[in-house]
């Protein structure tokens, strides 16, 4: 029968849980979550932050070895391939006493025997070694061992260690060759020694680019080294581990080694014929802005840049290196490039520019004459000369350029206008920084629009009172007489890998239009009529249309704390293209105070531009035009004539190929940074302007010139006619 009981459930109290369980409950948690975090934190950072170490540690404590693998540093060439600057491997012989003495009976016999046969050792050495640095895994015993050498080496290890023992005593039988090892490192060379040194610069300790292409694409050259982790296991066998390295980017330059040693030549040899205190030759492509050649007088050795015995005595080194800061100046004026680092006031040559704004600007004709009466009077009444005192008299714009007349560039920078002529300044880069991939570029100076008063301008006009580098001038010039394209210059055309693909082209760069084809054309003829009828004849080569502009700047030299013009000291200098209708390369020569005892009616910057012509233009694919009328005679008459000191290191064309192309310069002890140079007197054909500083550029104590012709004045010097166009 059912039973009817009720079943009485039982019922637990739940006890309530209080805060303060509560909050033991969380700190408990807390504490959980801190050390997670923690744990989570140390394996972090061992795995990412401590990992090399503790493996380091780890190894170590089964004997570990570890080093680094060094990465090979770029190479430079030049435009064709040939080597300017490379990396070359050596090694330095590691001896690991620890590891040969811990199996002496095997290893130490026969390694010291490798050791005495193959590096001239002598045993008393090795044990030496052996004795003072038992537990050493690092005793360098030889440094710069080539790798043929290293490679005889590891042969003759090889075929000892795997030599034929089957007749060998068991004792014998036992040995071998180890407990060595060869270490690798990279030394910098330049096989050219002393060609492109300014525009390559050089390396010191840990591959730090100095100067030039090596500190300016310091970080595409450098790669990154790679590591070798080891360590012998309980068999003695050696466990590694290697991360490669990272190769460095190999640099193409634009400069082609022939021309640059062709150009070093050819101021080598004028240094020893006549000298200067400084010397640049710049050869450049008008239409792309690539350079081929820029070099002056005081090349170094890249392989031992701090060798001053080619500009001083062993006396005067000895004296220097008592002396740091006399030292780094001596070190600085030879290291720096002076074709992009100092600064001088162009004189004539830049008449062109100045020439072209005004065409540009409509405020003169190509057509158009004008009167020179031999100088322009100023607000003050005072008479700033033209070269010739007496005047040019009518003459065309033309031969404004051809005669090189101060007059006719005052005229017609006046009708320019301060703002214009200051804007043309700007196009052409003068003042400013051309950008090109070098360090150490000196951006020049020019007087801003405001500073270009009736006096200022009427200078300016024909280069006083502008400073300028030798780059920044070729660089205009280029788009003077390529159309009016002014492009970046560049030293570098393209960057490659380690194996020899293109990572990187450093293609013509397009900062701007100057002047118009018809400007240009202009121009072109202009200074055409300049080297065949002007100034500058000794620019002269057979077979080449030549056009170009001469320049005799005086200095400035400082009398009783003043700046005053000098009546001694100039800058000679010559601008010029080839062939003048379809200019293919540009041509810069500048003389800093010629050791001549006329410096003013000095010719040698036209005779040098001549040569580099006739030299180095054959080697970038110009050729002579066999259908040019002119003889040899003709061009040598003009070339080399009686008066002037003829070059030597020449065969009887004038050519110098045969020569060393690095051979050392005869220059003079010292050195001297061009600056602050003006006033124009080409040749004996260009302007004396009296001038003795930049505020008053004629002679505060008369309106004579402060040099030029003795006691020779217009017949009347103030009165100026004004021009016809």
């Amino acid at each position: 029968m059912p039973d009817n009981r009720k079943i009485k459930k039982s019922k637990r109290r739940e006890l309530p849980i209080s805060v303060k369980m509560k909050n033991k409950l969380a700190l408990v948690f807390l504490i959980f979550l801190a050390l997670f975090a923690f744990v989570f934190y140390r394996l972090i950072k061992i795995n990412y932050v401590d990992g090399d170490r503790y493996t380091k540690n780890a190894l170590n404590q089964r004997t570990y070895m570890s080093r680094a693998v060094p990465y090979k540093r770029g190479s430079i060439t030049d435009r064709k391939g040939t080597i300017l600057a490379q990396s070359v491997r050596y090694y330095n012989l590691v001896l690991e006493p620890r590891i040969i003495l811990k199996q002496s009976d095997i290893y130490k016999a026969a390694t010291i025997k490798a050791l005495t046969d193959n590096f001239g050792f002598t045993e008393e050495e090795l044990n030496t070694i052996f004795a003072e640095k038992p537990d050493s895994y690092y005793v360098v015993l030889k440094k710069d061992v080539t790798y043929e050498e290293m490679k005889a080496f590891s042969d003759y290890v090889d075929a000892y260690n795997s030599r034929d023992k089957s007749k060998e005593e068991p004792e014998i039988a036992r040995r071998r060759i180890g407990g060595y090892d060869f270490e690798e490192y990279y030394n910098r060379e330049y096989p050219l020694k002393t060609v492109a040194s300014h525009v390559l610069g050089y390396t010191n300790a840990g591959n730090i680019g100095t100067w030039g292409i090596e500190q300016y694409y310091n970080d595409k050259l450098n790669g990154r080294d790679g590591k070798s982790y080891g360590y012998f296991n309980a068999d003695r066998e050696l466990q590694e581990t290697t991360i490669d390295p990272r190769d460095g980017l190999n640099v193409v330059s634009t400069i082609d080694a022939n021309v640059q040693s062709v150009v070093q030549k050819i101021i080598d040899n004028y240094m020893k014929d006549e000298g200067a205190d400084n010397v640049g030759i710049l050869v450049m492509n008008p239409d792309n802005g690539e350079i081929y050649a820029m070099a002056s007088n005081k090349e170094y050795d890249l392989n031992d840049p701090r060798d001053l015995s080619r500009y001083y005595s062993a006396s005067e080194i000895k004296g220097l290196e008592n002396d740091d800061t006399s030292m780094n100046q001596a070190l600085n004026d030879m290291w720096r490039n002076f074709c992009i680092s100092d600064m001088y006031e162009p004189g004539s040559t830049f008449k062109p520019f100045t020439v072209a704004a005004c065409l540009e600007e409509k405020v003169t004709k190509p057509n158009s004459s004008y009167f020179c009466s031999g100088g322009e009077k100023m607000p003050d009444g005072k008479v700033i000369h033209c070269v010739k005192r007496e005047g040019h008299g009518r003459i065309t714009l033309t031969q404004s350029l051809v005669l090189s007349c101060n007059d006719v560039m005052m005229q017609i920078s006046k009708n320019l206008g301060r703002h214009e002529f200051a804007r043309y300044e700007s196009l052409f880069g003068i003042g400013t920084l051309t950008g090109v991939d070098l360090p150490g570029e000196a951006a020049g100076s020019a007087y801003d629009e405001a500073g270009l008063n009736t006096v200022e301008l009427a200078t300016s006009s024909f280069g006083q009172g502008v400073n300028v580098t030798m780059l920044q001038m070729a660089a205009g010039f280029s788009s003077l007489i390529n159309g009016g394209t002014y492009y970046k210059p560049h030293i570098v055309k393209a960057l490659t890998n380690d194996t020899g693909l293109t990572v990187a082209t450093i293609d013509p760069i397009v900062l701007r239009k100057t002047v118009t084809s018809s400007t240009s054309e202009f121009i072109r003829k202009a200074l055409y009529e300049t080297v065949e009828e002007g100034t500058a004849k000794r620019a002269q080569v057979k077979g080449y249309k030549v056009g170009g502009k001469t320049g005799t700047a005086q200095k400035i030299d400082r009398v009783n704390g003043q700046n005053v013009r000098s009546e001694t000291n100039y800058v000679v200098s010559f601008l010029g293209c080839a062939p003048y209708d379809d200019p293919k390369a540009v041509v810069y020569v500048v003389i800093d105070k010629p050791h001549v005892a006329n410096q003013e009616n000095d010719t040698s910057a036209s005779a040098l531009a001549g040569k580099v012509i006739k030299q180095t233009f054959p080697l970038l694919g110009i050729y002579p035009d066999v259908k040019d009328g002119k003889s040899k005679k003709d061009i040598d008459a003009i070339v080399n004539p009686p008066t002037q000191t003829k070059l030597t290191g020449e065969d009887e064309n004038g050519y110098i190929f045969g020569d060393d192309v690095s051979s050392e310069s005869a220059v003079v002890s010292g050195s001297a940074v061009v600056s602050g140079s003006a006033v124009e007197s080409d040749a004996g054909d260009e302007e004396n302007l009296n001038e003795e500083n930049e505020e008053a550029p004629y002679d505060s104590a008369s309106e004579e010139p402060a040099g030029g012709d003795s006691g020779e004045s217009p017949p009347d010097a103030n009165a100026v006619e004004p021009a016809e166009n």
